[in-house]
């Protein structure tokens, strides 16, 4: 078996992360969502759309507000979510 030679996961990331210390906020203007369900229990539903859900974005000390779209949330535990948001243009100013 050949090893893949394309780089995964943080390897592959297009841009470099920085750290944040800074509060965030998110606003949505996504309205209704509709898709396909996948499956039903008598705790929740889990459903996929083929759906952009656009945002804004304001990080604590800059002025600007970016637009973005939610592309990820996943539960960290202890009553958390980690939320991804991917910026419809690149904002290098951002982390200047």
């Amino acid at each position: 078996m050949s090893e893949p030679t394309g780089k995964t996961g943080i390897a592959a990331r297009r841009d470099v992360r920085v750290d944040l210390d800074e509060g965030v906020a998110i606003d949505f203007a996504a309205g209704s969502i509709k898709g396909s369900g996948q499956n039903l229990s008598a705790q929740g539903v889990f459903f996929t759309a083929a759906a952009s859900i656009p945002v804004t974005v304001r990080i604590d000390g800059r002025d600007q507000v970016v637009r973005g779209e939610l592309v990820r949330v996943e539960t960290m535990g202890d009553g958390r979510v980690g939320i991804a948001v991917r910026f419809l243009q690149p904002h290098p100013e951002l982390i200047a």
